[in-house]
């Protein structure tokens, strides 16, 4: 698809940053030698266990990506001596991303534009955001990367600021 100015309401509305569970289950069986089933199985028990252990009072380290951990709330009470395990209840879970996770993935340059290319067959446009996150580069990495191929007339944008875009210039994938 080929932009001759700004991506029209149509063409964005359609879009959504947000990955489902259904995608993330195709994406792993395609990846993998997993058949769907097993990912969903795997999903569904990691979902369990985690709410278990949570119920619990413990908190879920996760890989490398981050840990799991419950927020208690209690009902009001007037006075101190009112408060006791009755009261306190299972609040928001939250998750605390690692250290280790918010770095960048150690992926080549060829890896980064083939997930670019494939993001770009099935969305009119990219944001730095996006890119970072199919990548997994920080910020400033992932705006030299689309830089560099804006220089090259791989890309070009559209937009500033926040509100930049980057579509295809023409429908090829970059090989590089």
């Amino acid at each position: 698809m080929i932009f001759r100015g700004s991506p029209t309401r149509k063409e964005t509305a359609n879009y959504n940053p947000c990955i489902t569970g259904k995608r993330l289950v195709s994406d792993i069986s395609q990846a993998t030698s997993f058949t769907p089933g097993d990912v969903e199985g795997v999903l569904a028990a990691l979902e369990s266990r985690i709410s278990y252990y949570l119920s619990e009072g413990h908190h879920v380290q996760l890989g490398n990506m981050g840990h799991f951990s419950a927020g208690l709330t209690a009902r009001p009470v007037m006075d101190k001596k009112e408060i006791h395990a009755q009261t306190i209840f299972f609040g928001k879970v939250h998750f605390r991303v690692s250290p280790g996770f918010r770095h960048s993935e150690d992926i080549s340059g060829a890896e980064r534009y083939r997930r670019l290319c494939a993001f770009l067959d099935a969305n009119p446009f990219i944001t730095r955001k996006d890119y970072s996150g199919i990548t997994g580069l920080l910020k400033n990495k992932a705006l030299n990367d689309l830089n560099l191929l804006v220089e090259k007339g791989i890309l070009t944008t559209l937009g500033q600021g926040s509100h930049k875009v980057y579509v295809r210039v023409v429908n090829q994938c970059v090989a590089e």
